[in-house]
């Protein structure tokens, strides 16, 4: 009603209030009855809110992982004892999270990688350097126990190779030479994981924790080898070594400063089948 009376007194002033000769006044064309009646800023907004809610069904996440291997025991022929390799993997992930239940991914860095062992009588080093290494994998959400504390369970399977070049051989601590030695490692995992966020009260803000803890079942194929040119018969190899135990153990946290920030940085430890930590950060795009 107040709509109709104001614009009944803007028709009243434009007939009988003229105060000079004036022209014809544009009256407009049929099309503008046909301008569609929502607001252009409102539909904006629904335009924003849409892709708001797109973005949360698929996320674009980089991480970037510094993982340490201590030692990881392997096992070789009988030749050989005591076989283990040592380094650190440089690792820059880029993966897509679907609906916030499914996240397939790809690896791309470098590793620097060290391998040991004795044969006979003989310790033997093999030393590679920085090479590239690449990977991929699927990571997803089995499960969630709202009832039982709020639990999660996730699985993770992935891929991951490297071949550099090899840069040092150590036979009974004498230096050996060969331009042609080989080392490759493949290595493959399955992980399941239960995990639980816990809210932290700051004085600033809120931080997020999300410890998690789990088992892994892993494998790999280390093939390092090499050629002494004094001793050019024998065969120095680990004739594709694999890990001693399958099993493995995962300890964990991620920490999101809040949940409205796109960084979250995490720590993880690994035992049993290696000694082995991990430091890295995630960013949502």
């Amino acid at each position: 009603m107040k709509k109709f009376h104001v614009l009944s007194l803007l028709i009243l002033c434009a007939i009988f209030i003229v105060e000079a000769p004036v022209f014809a006044a544009t009256v407009g064309n049929p099309l503008d009855l046909d301008i569609p009646s929502q607001s252009a800023i409102l539909r904006q907004q629904a335009i924003g809110e849409a892709m708001d809610e797109h973005e949360e069904v698929v996320k674009i996440k980089a991480a970037l992982d510094l993982e340490f291997v201590f030692d990881k025991d392997l096992n070789a022929s009988w030749e050989m004892s005591n076989p283990e390799m040592e380094g650190q993997w440089s690792m820059f992930k880029l993966g897509t999270t679907i609906f916030n239940r499914v996240e397939p991914y790809i690896k791309i860095g470098t590793s620097e990688l060290e391998v040991k062992w004795k044969q006979g009588t003989s310790q033997i080093e093999v030393v590679a350097d920085s090479g590239l290494a690449w990977g991929a994998g699927v990571k997803g959400v089995i499960w969630d126990f709202e009832d039982f504390w709020d639990v999660r369970l996730t699985g993770d399977i992935q891929y991951r190779t490297t071949e550099p070049d090899v840069s040092e051989v150590s036979l009974g601590g004498n230096p050996v030479v060969d331009t042609g030695a080989d080392f490759k490692v493949d290595e493959w995992q399955a992980a399941f994981v239960l995990s639980k966020k816990f809210e932290l009260p700051l004085k600033w803000q809120n931080v997020y924790i999300v410890p998690y803890t789990g088992l892994t079942i892993s494998d790999s194929n280390v093939d390092v080898k090499f050629t002494n040119p004094d001793n050019p018969g024998t065969d120095y190899t680990l004739f594709d070594a694999s890990n001693e135990s399958v099993m493995g153990f995962v300890l964990g946290c991620d920490i999101m400063p809040s949940l409205r920030e796109s960084f979250i940085y995490s720590i993880e430890l690994r035992f049993v089948n290696e000694l082995a930590l991990t430091l890295g950060g995630a960013m949502k795009f």
